[in-house]
């Protein structure tokens, strides 16, 4: 895999701070095409080239927006988002790969054959210009995306070996085979990179099993040769937070979590939850978090070359083991790895650290100890009900794929009767809720502060309005006495919350209105609002202060709030803080070279899209990305969410000294949400302990952060040296700009 998808299943985001783009390709009209209201459309006359014209959605405000962009926009979004940087930069993928080709290549010397290589997905072209560096008498290099074909194929010119590769740009289920045709013949070594955390799911299944049957001859050898998935069988009450819901609980007058406070309808429940792969880095889920049920099980086992074993599209596996530890059986952990050369001597793993079989014999062993990859993580595959088991009973782990992706279920005896069908989420709220809103919904810590901060303000008499997506808090506040509770929702989260509201009986207390409450008129409700509150959270919020929305749908339904209101929160503070990234830096990192192989045109080429499509500032979930504290946080900007939208930009400027020696090589950055003016009633959206220097950094896991990397990392020496920030809000379009520079 060399770039990533335009949505991720464990980031739901694209690089840019919008989810979606609808591109319109306008040419220089002599008259606006598209009609006077929007008047950047004569800008238009002054472009000859080709223009795209993108509806934008902005978190913060709520609006689409439309930007004139270069004419290649689309392709250098897409080059933007690549993964190129990890994955390049993962030495051991690259030297293993290597290794494999070299040995292969051996292998059909000694057979006295010529070696003509067929490189499938060649992204920049690396690992065809190593098969030449091996010896290989040609190459064909199929590349499908047009941009990056080109840029491999001016790579492969520069690392002087374009007289033995023939870059053809298609897939590699269109190649044509035969004399004058894209391959002149088949080939008898393949070596494909086409694998992503799920291993199959870009598609590997098919992509091998039609070069086996038109592509390579049929004694032809590949890297990788073979492909092996783990899965171990875990109890975990904290992984669970990002697939099942859990009912709300108070505190009760003695301080524990007794009393139930909102409930949870049946259907979500008893719901198997999303289909779709959790992929975490595994290597940073503390081992506390889980009780291994099971030891890691090779599940499945793909022979790539399709000889020894077919390579099926639909397969059910059943491995018997016995139970470590007494407890539920609630997810899967899954890993791979590949057999790299025919004879099993070059492996490449993807497990995490404490089941890597390069470390899992040393007595001490942490995540530093291997290699750091993205492009390829680990998975949580949640089961889709939980299983109690005792220690040491005999279970079957089921496991299941179809051509693109995996799922599991547990078996106790052969009697039982198990569904092997791929889990759908059949409540609705696995569709409408991300893994990362699922965790906030039953992160203890906020809502405990929620209601905490809900009791100090509702009274019998309180009207509120709750401003958010799937906010439950709404329910909450119903249920702590308000006379009646507002709630908006979008048409894709109505339904969910409509069953929430049945199940707790406060049909009579809660009332749903549109997301857009502008048209609201004061007559359609109980009384005006007296409290507005929001969590914040939204389905748009990508970065954490996105969820500013709130501000402006609370300002958009003015005419419906009581004066003296009392808004929730009250007040936001966005937070900087510099690190040192311990890898985290590599996905925007230069190659320069890789391997021996010169790499400053494809460089220059992310650099350059990267410039054009990306921001600045990215989200993260830190937690998975190891980072140093090199400084004291930073108060970057504070904005009065009490008052009216300001017509004029909020900015903030200013220095601080930086204390710590070392590397910097980034600003981690959050909000604090001030729901009241109360210190005890903030809550954060970064680090959850204190801060301290040269110390890693504790995030909360239930949000992402936001990243600004530097361009070049500053090497903190004895000279003392100061981090100058400027942050400057901008009300008309919610667009918040960051700036950094570090000086002596």
């Amino acid at each position: 895999m060399w770039y990533r998808p335009l949505f991720s299943s464990k980031l739901c985001y694209c690089r840019k701070y919008y989810t979606w783009t609808n591109a319109l390709r306008l040419h220089s009209y002599s008259k606006p095409l598209i009609g006077n209201s929007f008047s950047r459309s004569a800008l238009l006359l002054s472009f000859k080239k080709m223009s795209v014209f993108t509806s934008q959605l902005n978190p913060i405000t709520g609006k689409m927006e439309w930007e004139l962009q270069p004419e290649n926009y689309d392709f250098q979004q897409e080059v933007a988002r690549s993964a190129y940087a990890d994955m390049l930069h993962d030495k051991e993928r690259n030297d293993k790969y290597y290794e494999g080709l070299r040995k292969s290549i051996a292998d059909l010397r000694r057979r006295g054959q010529e070696v003509h290589v067929l490189d499938i997905g060649t992204g920049t072209g690396l690992l065809s210009m190593m098969a030449v560096a091996c010896g290989a008498d040609s190459v064909t290099a199929c590349e499908a995306f047009y941009p990056m074909a080109e840029c491999a194929r001016k790579q492969i010119i520069k690392n002087c070996c374009a007289d033995k590769v023939r870059l053809v740009a298609k897939r590699s289920t269109e190649l044509e085979v035969g004399p004058g045709r894209d391959m002149e013949r088949k080939a008898n070594l393949l070596v494909a990179e086409v694998f992503d955390t799920e291993l199959i799911g870009e598609g590997a299944v098919e992509t091998y099993r039609h070069a086996r049957d038109f592509l390579l001859t049929e004694d032809a050898l590949l890297v990788p040769s073979e492909g092996t998935v783990y899965a171990q069988v875990v109890e975990s009450k904290m992984l669970q937070r990002w697939n099942r819901l859990q009912p709300m609980k108070k505190s009760s007058v003695d301080g524990t979590d007794k009393d139930v406070l909102v409930s949870i309808p049946r259907s979500v429940e008893e719901c198997p939850g999303a289909a779709a792969v959790h992929d975490l880095q595994l290597s940073q889920v503390p081992l506390k978090w889980f009780t291994p049920i099971s030891k890691p099980l090779p599940v499945f086992w793909f022979d790539w070359s399709g000889r020894k074993r077919d390579i099926y599209c639909d397969e059910t596996t059943r491995i018997k083991f016995q139970t470590q530890a007494s407890g539920v059986c609630d997810a899967v952990l899954m890993w791979w790895d590949l057999r790299m050369d025919q004879d099993g001597e070059v492996m490449l793993s993807c497990a995490p650290y404490w089941a890597h079989p390069d470390v899992v014999d040393r007595p001490k062993r942490s995540s530093e100890d291997i290699p750091w990859r993205d492009h390829w993580m680990q998975a949580v595959y949640y089961l889709p009900q939980p299983y109690n088991v005792e220690e040491d009973k005999s279970l079957t782990l089921l496991s299941m794929h179809d051509e693109y992706s995996l799922w599991f279920n547990i078996q106790g005896d052969l009697s039982e009767e198990v569904c092997e069908d791929r889990p759908v989420c059949e409540c609705g709220l696995h569709i409408v809720s991300s893994r990362t809103r699922l965790g906030q919904l039953n992160d203890p810590r906020r809502i405990k502060k929620y209601i905490q901060v809900l009791e100090k303000h509702i009274t019998p008499g309180s009207i509120c309005l709750t401003l958010g997506d799937s906010c439950l808090m709404a329910i909450a506040a119903a249920k702590l006495g308000a006379r009646h509770v507002y709630v908006t929702e979008g048409p894709s989260t109505k339904k969910v919350m409509q069953e929430f509201i049945r199940v707790n009986n406060v049909q009579n207390k809660v009332t749903i209105l549109p997301a857009d409450i502008s048209d609201i008129s004061p007559e359609q409700l109980m009384a005006p609002v007296s409290i507005v509150f929001s969590e914040p959270f939204f389905t748009t919020s990508l970065l954490p202060w996105h969820s500013l929305y709130c501000w402006y749908m609370r300002n958009s339904g003015l005419h419906l709030i009581a004066d003296g209101a009392v808004s929730l929160p009250c007040a936001v503070t966005i937070w900087g803080l510099p690190v040192q990234f311990r890898d985290l830096w590599k996905i925007r990192a230069p190659l320069h070279q890789c391997n021996g192989f010169k790499m400053d045109i494809f460089d220059n080429l992310i650099a350059k899209a990267c410039e054009e499509a990306d921001d600045k500032v990215e989200p993260q979930p830190l937690w998975e990305y190891p980072a140093k504290a090199k400084g004291h946080p930073v108060e970057l900007l504070k904005i009065d969410l009490s008052t009216s939208i300001p017509d004029n930009p909020v900015s903030s400027s200013g220095s601080v000294t930086l204390p710590e020696a070392g590397i910097i090589n980034g600003l981690a950055l959050w909000v604090d949400w001030h729901m009241t003016k109360d210190l005890e009633d903030t809550f954060s959206t970064g680090p959850v302990e204190p801060v301290l220097l040269n110390q890693n950094v504790s995030w909360d896991v239930y949000t992402r952060q936001g990243i600004y990397l530097l361009k070049q990392h500053v090497n903190i020496s004895d000279q003392e040296h100061k981090l100058f920030y400027s942050t400057i809000f901008q009300p008309n379009d919610g667009t918040i700009k960051f700036e950094f520079q570090i000086k002596v």
